[in-house]
């Protein structure tokens, strides 16, 4: 993973910055808004087909201009999916307005803008445009280019994944690895739900399985779960889950048991003082035997050397 920040005092050159952005995706001008004292960071990892980042900074104005365009070798789509603050993005004579839980597109190609209100921050994609047209195919042209895809559509499910892909790199970057497996297919699968056609193929089982993961992630604390409850909830049958998740050892009750253990592991340092059998409910576990088991399988540790480990590691 690479890290790149700066901080530039009111007065300051923001060359640094505009800088950094072009160095970490393409070349790009930047203004500085309204705020005082400006502050910038970018935490960027390549995945397979894509790159991945997180960035944070102050109030902006950063543009892609015909300039920038001629200093380019290749052609990339970037995702803008927001966690904090909003903002707009000018391409192609539309305007998408973004707020935290939205994911917007936009073509390194052709000319673009970002107005944004500081402070912000967002998780951002990058992937060659090449890449993405393998997995669209010779009858897709046109990208829906600033076009909101909101947190509540089908597309929303897409930026769920990466914003989990984001925050799982921090802790757990073998496991982002193999999640990412996924990632330019569930790309291909939001480019066409933006544009209003229905993703086939490959592009829609990335998604269908994205769907029926982002839905076990809101109910895995819930220890009367099944698999019949979740095909239920996801419109599809028994059959369909086992098939979607064929490639995963043990199957989908194996992700479930991961979701959960995950789950206690936050808990265990958010709550160092929770008995490990309270733990073990709230995580969605049957019982604290079958807990221990499971945690102790997935980790390689017990739940209190886990705790232990992770609160000795706290900052003081």
């Amino acid at each position: 993973m690479e890290v790149a920040k700066t901080r530039a005092g009111e007065s300051e050159s923001f060359a640094e910055w505009e800088s950094l952005l072009s160095e970490s995706y393409v070349p790009l001008m930047a203004d500085p808004g309204d705020g005082g004292a400006f502050h910038g960071r970018i935490e960027r990892t390549s995945q397979p087909g894509f790159d991945l980042s997180t960035i944070s900074s102050g109030a902006q104005r950063i543009r892609r201009t015909p300039r920038g365009i001629a200093k380019t070798d290749g052609e990339y789509l970037l995702v803008s999916i927001p966690t904090e603050g909003s903002g707009l993005l000018h391409q192609d004579d539309r305007v998408a307005s973004v707020r935290p839980g939205d994911m917007v597109f936009y073509d390194t190609s052709r000319p673009y803008r970002w107005d944004l209100g500081g402070p912000w921050a967002q998780v951002v994609v990058q992937t060659p445009l090449e890449v993405l047209r393998r997995q669209l195919g010779s009858g897709f042209s046109a990208l829906p280019t600033a076009v909101t895809v909101t947190a509540d559509s089908a597309g929303g499910v897409v930026a769920g994944f990466f914003r989990d892909l984001a925050r799982i790199q921090q802790s757990a970057p073998g496991h982002a690895t193999v999640l990412a497996e996924s990632g330019v297919k569930l790309l291909a699968s939001a480019v066409r739900l933006a544009s209003g056609e229905i993703p086939t193929g490959e592009p829609a089982q990335a998604l269908s399985r994205e769907q029926v993961l982002a839905f076990m992630r809101t109910r895995c604390a819930d220890p009367s779960l099944t698999i019949d409850d979740i095909a239920r909830a996801c419109l599809v049958s028994r059959r369909t889950l086992y098939r979607l998740f064929g490639d995963v050892e043990d199957g989908l009750s194996a992700v479930l048991r991961r979701m959960r253990v995950e789950c206690a592991r936050t808990l265990l340092v958010r709550y160092p003082g929770r008995a490990t059998a309270t733990i073990a409910i709230a995580s969605g576990f049957a019982s604290e035997r079958h807990f221990f088991r499971a945690f102790r399988s997935e980790t390689g540790m017990t739940p209190g050397e886990f705790r232990m480990m992770a609160t000795s590691a706290l900052p003081i």
